[in-house]
């Protein structure tokens, strides 16, 4: 009787204890992790909500467009110089000629909020970024208001390339990107760390 108590009392403690494992596992940070596609691809939206944390095709961001903070396009016009491959902007930005001159183009958009990129300042590496955590107030420190207001663009997107950015809302973020396929069919996926 004593043996059976006893491997019963060891077995309620495992338990015990790889019940308390999984639940510290569920509570990881997850990473937020967003693909955009460029203005031709019919799989991947181009437009991305950070209040919704959704991705969304044109037609639908169009009927969305107080929460749209980013978009993603590509542009490789030699004649014009208007050299932008795989870019990340916001409707804000005038971005005209890319979309389609249909009502819902974002050049068309009543509601055009502007999110702006420049690199961080101070410089941050990707060892760096990838030891921040959500929500870390040090992040707002990398957009830096007092030299520029930043760019509409990020522009020219490769691996690893970070940028520092501010929504209309005053959301502070950094952006990590993490693949690029170049082409008005293709995408970007990029990581977010912000503070709200």
């Amino acid at each position: 009787m004593k043996s059976i108590l006893k491997i019963t009392g060891i077995s309620l403690l495992v338990l015990i204890i790889f019940a308390s494992c999984k639940k510290d596992d569920n509570n990881e940070t997850k990473k937020l992790i967003v693909k955009l596609g460029a203005q031709s691809n019919t799989t991947v939206g181009a437009f991305y909500s950070f209040g919704e944390n959704k991705v969304y095709m044109q037609d639908i961001a169009a009927t969305k467009q107080d929460t749209i903070e980013f978009l993603c396009f590509y542009e490789h016009d030699e004649v014009n110089n208007r050299i932008n491959d795989i870019t990340l902007s916001s409707p804000g930005a005038n971005i005209t000629g890319i979309f389609g001159g249909t009502s819902t183009d974002p050049a068309n958009w009543t509601t055009k909020n502007l999110t702006k990129f420049q690199a961080p300042n101070p410089a941050i590496s990707v060892e760096e970024f990838d030891l921040l955590e959500q929500n870390d107030a040090v992040i707002e420190s990398y957009f830096d208001n007092t030299v520029t207001s930043g760019n509409k663009k990020a522009k020219l997107l490769t691996e690893d390339d970070i940028y520092a950015f501010k929504t209309h809302n005053n959301v502070y973020g950094l952006l990590k990107v993490l693949e690029v396929v170049e082409g008005a069919n293709g995408y970007v996926k990029f990581e977010i760390k912000y503070v709200e």
